[in-house]
């Protein structure tokens, strides 16, 4: 019940933020933090397939490429799952470096995909990815210590 409510209250966010946000500006990424939210305390069997099935909702969500964001989500989940097994990713750096690690497999992610069908890239700059992960880390971070409230 709770994921659902989370996934209800990503979606009216997203509405949100794409109806508020300043054009050309790269907006949080929502779906991140809940496929990140869903994964921490869970298994891999449950929070991959989850991941990929948010990516997938993501591109469907979209005007982008079916399957782009559901193989950039499904790369980040397994990266933070793997930095969650030598981080202790609850807590302060841990949790930074473990979302770090999961927002740069995203993008690997994307682009992975863009060369896999010999896309041409968009022009992205570093400031881009910047700003996208600035605004991304701390609702990451809230989503990970509310769930660390309520983990028994």
């Amino acid at each position: 019940m709770t994921a659902l409510l989370a996934l209800l209250l990503t979606l009216f966010l997203a509405g949100l933020l794409s109806a508020l946000w300043p054009q050309g500006l790269m907006a949080p990424d929502l779906f991140l933090v809940l496929a990140l939210w869903y994964a921490w305390g869970r298994p891999y069997y449950l929070g991959l397939p989850v991941a990929f099935l948010l990516g997938l909702l993501q591109d469907l969500l979209g005007y982008g490429l079916l399957g782009l964001h559901a193989t950039g989500l499904l790369l980040a989940a397994y990266a933070f799952y793997a930095a969650s097994r030598r981080l202790v990713a609850g807590e302060g750096l841990g949790a930074s470096f473990a979302f770090l690690w999961a927002f740069l497999a995203k993008w690997f992610g994307y682009f992975l995909v863009a060369y896999w069908l010999r896309l041409d890239l968009p022009p992205l700059l570093p400031l881009d990815l910047l700003l996208e992960g600035l605004f991304t880390l701390p609702l990451a971070l809230l989503a990970l210590r509310l769930k660390g409230a309520r983990a028994p």
